[in-house]
């Protein structure tokens, strides 16, 4: 398995998932480690 593969996949899914639900969550774990 190549790792810089699957890291494009993962971004690729996050972006089909739906970009502002992925920022959001994003923004929210980033909100979490903060506090």
């Amino acid at each position: 398995m190549n790792l810089q593969k699957v890291a494009i996949i993962s971004g690729f899914l996050v972006l089909a998932i739906g970009g502002v639900g992925g920022l959001m969550l994003v923004g929210y774990a980033i909100i979490l480690h903060a506090s």
